[in-house]
């Protein structure tokens, strides 16, 4: 048991010394962990704050390539560096870059831009003309999901409270208990810096008006 579910038995009221319904193994263990996986998972797109950087050698007359990162999924890319000639890749679309030009793909070169082809394909334009030099690549990723309690929980410490009160709000929702539910919701996403505050008051809807001066009067004039 990590310290995530250990924070967790202890606000849902479990002894976390020797329990008794939520012992590992168990489905509603297993529930909880989900969860907390959920959170995981969740919070790592919402803020972004997992990041890593891949060195991928670039073949000849080669376009597309896997990311194959060994314990996260890669979740969006912020730089793609070209070692040999110290450039950044610019980042386009691939639908627009087929549009432009349907033979894109026989131009080859000095690679200048990139785009991502579903969650781990990696394209670049144009095709390399030697074997010879190499591209970094930063992502901000998704980690793994964890299975066992010495697995390691990715994710920062300032954090670790949200991913509690999401785990600790499906408990409660999965109960039918609604009101409780939404209150670790609410501090989940206060955890996350998302809890915007609307106002109570009805919205406005601003227009242009004029006025004009008629036989004395003054007549007001709406759109």
């Amino acid at each position: 048991m990590n310290e995530i579910e250990t924070h967790v038995l202890e606000m849902i009221g479990e002894n976390t010394t020797s329990p008794d319904v939520f012992t590992e193994g168990s489905d509603s263990f297993d529930q909880i962990r989900g969860s907390i996986n959920d959170a995981i998972e969740e919070i790592s797109l919402f803020t972004g704050g997992l990041k890593r950087s891949y060195k991928l050698p670039i073949r000849k007359d080669v376009n597309f390539y896997r990311l194959n990162f060994t314990s996260e999924y890669v979740s969006w890319i912020t730089q793609v560096w070209l070692y040999g000639v110290k450039r950044r890749l610019t980042q386009v679309d691939f639908v627009g870059l087929r549009s432009d030009n349907p033979r894109w793909l026989y131009n080859s070169g000095s690679p200048t831009s990139y785009f991502m082809v579903g969650e781990n394909i990696l394209g670049i334009h144009p095709a390399p003309t030697a074997s010879t030099d190499m591209l970094e690549i930063k992502a901000v990723v998704v980690p793994f999901r964890y299975e066992e309690d010495i697995d390691r929980v990715k994710l920062r410490d300032q954090f670790k409270w949200a991913a509690v009160h999401y785990a600790v709000g499906e408990y409660y929702a999965s109960r039918g208990d609604a009101k409780r539910a939404l209150n670790f919701h609410k501090a989940y996403m206060k955890g996350l810096g998302l809890n915007e505050q609307y106002p109570w008051s009805a919205e406005k809807n601003y227009q242009y008006q004029s006025f004009k001066q008629t036989g004395g009067k003054v007549e007001e004039v709406r759109p």
